[in-house]
């Protein structure tokens, strides 16, 4: 009697556990589908913020096209068609989920970028020169490249059939700020207060006078040779890297080997109906043009004449504006040279 009741008690068991098993089963099978679905969604999610990361890199560069093969400052002329062009085909190089991605006009924003408040505003591109930063969007969704559909998930009951995803990124194009190593800075650093917008024409005397409005310097060597100068003006020795910041050493005086070097790079591009453009340090407007100086951007210097000889000896040039240095990254506040590298900001 009491083996019968152990029996009957053991099948009601079996029948609970085999019960309890099959809901194991069913939940454990729900998990690894809403896990696979969301790992194809968190790749998916990478690859489309990927796209739209170099699709505002490319629409920035776009915005601001160098010629092949420049090596100085150059004029630009902001084409936003261009833009949105080198945007649109480096997206649709990028692949997300397998597919090739469609990028809608509507989704390469023209604005600007206000780095102390970390914000974007749309301005539109009535005015290319106004633009300084390009929002661009990547999508699936119903606007665009269909959804992310799910393998597993929606077979379930009650189950997410598909997921809108979108992704997007800020480039800034910006003020020079950094000149890396190579990128042709010139051993000549402008005053602050000679950085006028109206190309007015200035002197920089390279003999001590008190209408000096530069000086030469020699970039963070603490020597005051020029030894080295001629070399970087030619291009035989590469500039070494600045920044906004950084202390350079400024000096006074003709340094006649350099002054002969420039006055010889400016005949020639004038023989070839080329302007002697280069991109030069500026620094504070009180400066004493002698020992350490503090790098406050970097402006291009157009350099129209050069006196080589006689006592009064200089380089004349202006500033000017809406130019673009290739090989410079932004960070700098604005006289008049934009960086040739964007950069990300959001």
């Amino acid at each position: 009697m009491l083996i019968h009741k152990i029996f009957k008690l053991m099948r009601r068991t079996e029948g609970a556990v085999a019960a309890m098993t099959a809901i194991g089963l069913v939940a454990a099978t729900g998990f690894i589908a809403v896990s696979i679905d969301l790992g194809h969604l968190y790749v998916a999610k990478n690859e489309l913020q990927r796209a739209a990361d170099a699709g505002a890199l490319a629409a920035a560069k776009g915005l601001l096209a160098i010629p092949p093969g420049t090596t100085g400052p150059v004029e630009i002329n902001p084409d936003c068609g261009r833009a949105l062009s080198f945007s649109r085909k480096v997206v649709q190089d990028n692949h997300t989920d397998g597919a090739t991605l469609a990028l809608v006009d509507s989704d390469v924003i023209f604005g600007k970028w206000d780095a102390t408040a970390r914000s974007f505003d749309a301005v539109g591109c009535s005015n290319p020169n106004q633009v300084n930063a390009i929002k661009v969007i990547t999508r699936k969704d119903s606007t665009a490249n269909s959804p992310v559909l799910f393998d597993f998930s929606g077979m379930m009951s009650g189950g997410i059939r598909s997921q809108d995803l979108t992704a997007s990124s800020v480039a800034l194009t910006g003020y020079a700020g950094h000149a890396p190593e190579g990128a042709r800075a010139f051993p000549l650093a402008v005053d602050a207060d000679k950085v006028p917008p109206d190309n007015t024409p200035f002197q920089i005397h390279l003999n001590p006078t008190p209408g000096d409005e530069g000086c030469w310097h020699s970039y963070k060597d603490s020597s005051s040779s020029t030894s080295n100068t001629r070399d970087y003006i030619d291009g035989t020795l590469p500039s070494p890297a600045l920044q906004v910041g950084d202390q350079i050493n400024v000096k006074e005086g003709v340094a006649d080997s350099a002054l002969k070097e420039v006055a010889k790079q400016f005949t020639l591009l004038a023989n070839q109906g080329k302007t002697y453009d280069v991109l030069v340090p500026v620094i504070p407007a009180d400066s004493s043009h002698s020992g350490w100086q503090p790098i406050e951007g970097f402006a291009t210097l157009r350099i129209t004449d050069v006196n080589a000889h006689g006592e009064d000896k200089y380089v004349q040039g202006y500033v000017v504006p809406n130019y673009i240095a290739p090989g410079v990254e932004p960070g700098g506040p604005n006289f008049g040279t934009l960086a040739g590298i964007p950069k990300m900001v959001q």
